[in-house]
């Protein structure tokens, strides 16, 4: 059985790549999120999501897949943070609209 040390060494090794793929595929990540609070938040993530044996067992897109979803969500978030009450009052219509 691997040690835990083990185990969250594979899996930061493994997200610092796909987070490094993602944010040379698109600026617009490595312009607004930090690589380490991301590598930091998908790892956490998938550990206390997946086993290991599921964890080896996703191929490299569904985990860009997982990854690019978080990471979209996390610059929502952030672009939430600056709308005045008037401008989320838009957004919340716009998003129910859809």
């Amino acid at each position: 059985m691997l040690s835990t040390d083990i185990k969250q060494e594979i899996i930061l090794k493994r997200i610092e790549n796909i987070v490094s793929i993602l944010m040379d595929k698109e600026p617009f990540f490595k312009e607004d999120l930090d690589y380490r609070e991301t590598v930091h938040e998908l790892v956490t993530r998938l550990e206390k999501n997946k086993s290991l044996e599921e964890f080896n067992g996703m191929s490299d897109e569904e985990l860009k897949d997982f990854s690019s979803s978080i990471m979209s969500l996390n610059m929502l978030a952030k672009v939430g943070e600056s709308f005045t009450p008037q401008q989320m009052a838009i957004f919340d219509e716009a998003i129910k609209r859809k």
